[in-house]
């Protein structure tokens, strides 16, 4: 680890030491005054960082000297060798909260959501007197958790050493060394010196003082704000020494800090120092990477938060520039995304649970919920194989394509109304009536309505039957259910804070629009899955996966992979850590959805532009979708089309229906629908095509039940043109899936349902701020 020296003591006794000094000259000015905003989930004060400039880091010439005057050893230079070299950094202006995040703050979110409490705490109490002190033995994970309760972030190493040292005071001129000044005072915040009563300048004296008689009243923490002395020049406590703070991101080199470039890709930055630490570790430029899960009575952390309606998350989410309605919705998407990876550690600790169950005790995993959920695991491209639905009153097939959404998901239609794909024999299949006690079913609603109609009897005989339930739900409803069935060893809950009902707010449109639930949900879902994975590679196993296109038959109920075994044997597999393809996946994920509306913007904005023109006309638009969401029964779909939804690439009705001059919107197919397609020109009406293009073309065409054989194109150029077609590339993975998997020759995971949902409701929010706009 870096900056930790190993001494061995006169005694022959060896010790791992955290020890730091450093001088410097100039004492601070005046603080000004910043505005402040209280955090309404925790009360935590804010303080607005305005943007600026600022020289991070260090040089060689400002260590020398500061070593010469401290008389520390020569060759504790190498541990500020990642300081360098120093460069310029423009900051935008963030809110961060003032002192560091409490015992007390903390307590107030372990005992809402049941996240671990500390070690050095008295169960679920923190220690007495100490409420106001920073809490610490938290790891990166614990802050991250932390941080998407209280709607926040953690800070990026740019934002955290802005705030510390405060802007470039002249051009070329670096900011403070410390947050009070350039002056080293042991007296001035919480250190080890202040502590020994005496300067600590080497490891002997250092270990005197760290393994003395005061070592039982571990953490020496103080109440924050107790150095007022020690603020920074924005008006920000303890920012040198009491607790070190966790930062965002991977600690790479300077001057980019690109993850990839970490020499070890399992340490998070942290900043500040703390109470069991003198100078050198206390200077804001100092950085020490530690692993991100390591607890330790050292290091806390505090919380940024963007300004409101600003797209700036300090660099963690990605976030694209706000110029359409739509965009705010891809920007909900990509923070939802990081939110699920803040979550990592209650998904992984799921997945144990399962793959305990799944691999130990030979269970079964199944999903359950409404339509829209219980089927994305079940035979959607990428998913895990074996996942059967639960259904107590077993169906003979799925609700018709095209028509209204059943209150029961176990109401079916006649056999000749069944897609040719969910026939009878695939219903039976996939479906399961009843559960045993060492089954594990995930359990999610897109749909409010369904929810309370379906949630607590499943649950309850789910329970009952004694089967593990991992429930993917809002926090409130999560904590209604823990109410209702209390603390259960098979109860498990995934929990977002995403609201019923829409998430993006049109000023001028009645209701917020765009659901956001169901990614919510799918993101922790398919994360999951990426979790399951690794934990059953853990144990010897290595699941059986669908293929995201088969290019075999749609029938892919009877291929043995999926009907005749579980597991694939494991041969040359090594075990994969924990949160590794949980992180992977949310970074393919970021990626695609990040890329598909700024090279396209002129697309979406004409494509809009059509779509309210058909609204404003009383013509009712179309939507044809293929495996991403089914507005239908969802709270934030404003009505805009006549929906066709059901997995399908083929609905007859439609060629009935559509007239001259009408819009037909095509989403989430992945290949071009050549037949559907020629039905809009043939009538004259206008189309917009979202689906993605691949890389390569398949060496075997896929035939695709009445569709016939399908074009998957490499290039749009490819495909008919005209003034009545626009083309969107979905940008995902070329066959779905996206995750591979070290010695399993296919890739895993699906990537489309997420692409899909961007280029439907971002279409959906551009088309309501054109109708508000042209109706003023």
């Amino acid at each position: 680890m870096k900056k930790q020296v190993f001494v061995r003591s006169a005694y022959g006794a060896s010790v791992w030491l955290f020890f730091l000094v450093f001088a410097s000259s100039a004492q601070s000015e005046q603080k000004n005054p910043q505005p402040t905003l209280k955090n309404e989930k925790d009360g935590a004060e804010m303080i607005l960082i305005p943007s600026g400039s600022f020289l991070m880091g260090t040089t060689s010439r400002e260590v020398d000297e500061d070593f010469r005057e401290t008389g520390l050893p020569e060759d504790w230079k190498e541990h500020t060798l990642d300081e360098r070299p120093r460069h310029r950094q423009t900051v935008e202006s963030f809110y961060l909260y003032k002192y560091e995040v409490t015992n007390a703050q903390y307590k107030a979110f372990t005992d809402a959501t049941g996240h671990r409490t500390p070690l050095y705490w008295k169960g679920k109490d923190f220690p007495k007197g100490q409420g106001n002190h920073p809490v610490v033995q938290v790891s990166w994970d614990d802050a991250e958790a932390y941080c998407q309760w209280a709607g926040t972030h953690l800070p990026t190493e740019v934002q955290w050493e802005y705030a510390a040292r405060g802007a470039e005071p002249a051009p070329g001129k670096p900011s403070r060394v410390f947050p009070w000044g350039n002056s080293w005072d042991r007296l001035q915040c919480n250190n080890s010196s202040f502590h020994a009563g005496r300067p600590l300048r080497n490891a002997e004296d250092w270990a005197e003082w760290y393994e003395g008689d005061q070592k039982v009243l571990f953490p020496l923490t103080s109440h924050v704000g107790a150095f007022p002395k020690s603020v920074s020049p924005f008006g920000i406590h303890d920012m040198a020494g009491n607790a070190w703070e966790w930062c965002a991101e991977i600690q790479a080199p300077y001057p980019d800090r690109k993850a990839a470039d970490a020499t070890d890709q399992k340490l998070r930055a942290r900043r500040g120092g703390s109470w069991a630490n003198v100078a050198l570790h206390i200077r804001s430029a100092d950085r020490q990477g530690t692993a991100q899960d390591d607890l330790n009575l050292f290091t806390g952390f505090r919380c940024v938060k963007p300004l409101s309606g600003e797209a700036d998350t300090g660099g963690t989410a990605g976030l694209i520039e706000v110029e359409q309605a739509g965009d705010h919705y891809v920007n909900f998407v990509l923070t939802e995304i990081e939110a699920t990876r803040s979550s990592l550690p209650e998904i992984t600790r799921a997945a144990e649970a399962a793959a305990e169950r799944i691999v130990g005790r030979d269970g079964e995993l199944l999903s359950a919920g409404d339509r829209g959920f219980a089927l994305e695991p079940v035979w959607r491209a990428g998913g895990i194989a074996f996942a059967h639905q639960y259904l107590p009153t077993k169906p003979v097939s799925q609700p018709v394509p095209g028509g209204e959404s059943s209150e029961d998901p176990g109401a079916g239609s006649s056999e000749d109304e069944v897609p040719y794909y969910r026939t009878k024999q695939f219903v039976d299949h996939f479906t399961v009536q009843q559960v045993e006690s060492q089954d594990v079913v995930m359990l999610g609603y897109e749909n409010e309505k369904q929810e309370r109609h379906q949630l607590n009897s499943y649950i309850e005989q789910l329970l009952s039957d004694g089967a593990l339930v991992v429930f993917f739900g809002s926090t409130t409803t999560a904590k209604e259910l823990g109410e209702k069935f209390g603390r259960r060893d098979n109860l498990i809950f995934i929990r977002h804070d995403v609201p019923n009902g829409g998430i993006v707010e049109i000023p001028g449109w009645p209701e917020k629009i765009c659901s956001g639930r169901n990614i919510a949900n799918r993101l922790r879902l398919w994360t999951f899955q990426a979790e399951l994975i690794s934990a059953f590679m853990r144990r010897g196993k290595i699941p059986g996966i669908l293929l995201s296109v088969t290019y075999e038959s749609p029938q892919i109920w009877n291929t043995p992979l999926l009907h005749d075994y579980k597991f694939i044997p494991a041969f040359n597999v090594e075990p994969v850590a924990k949160a590794r393809f949980g992180n992977t996946y949310l970074d393919h994920l970021r990626e695609i959805v990040s890329s598909i509306v700024p090279e396209q913007r002129p697309q979406f904005r004409k494509a809009a532009q059509w779509i309210a023109a058909a609204v404003r006309s009383d013509r009712k638009p179309f939507v044809l979708l293929i495996h991403g969401v089914n507005p239908d029964g969802l709270r934030g779909d404003p009505g805009l089309f006549k929906v066709y939804s059901e997995g399908n690439a083929y609905y007859p009705q439609f060629e009935d229906e559509v007239r001259k001059d009408d819009v037909a919107l095509f989403v989430g197919y992945n290949w071009y629908p050549p037949r559907l397609a020629n039905v809009v020109d043939r009538v004259g009406g206008k189309q917009i095509l979202c689906f993605t293009l691949v890389q390569d073309v398949p060496p075997k065409s896929a035939v695709y039940g009445e569709v016939g054989e399908l074009l998957h194109p490499t290039s749009f150029d490819q495909l008919p043109q005209g003034d009545n077609r626009i083309y969107i590339d979905l940008k995902f993975a070329q066959y779905n899936a996206v995750l591979q998997i070290p010695g399993y020759p296919v890739p895993a995971l699906e990537s489309s349902s997420f692409a899909e949902d961007v280029a439907y409701w971002h279409l959906v929010a551009d088309t309501v701020q054109l109708l508000v706009e042209q109706s003023k």
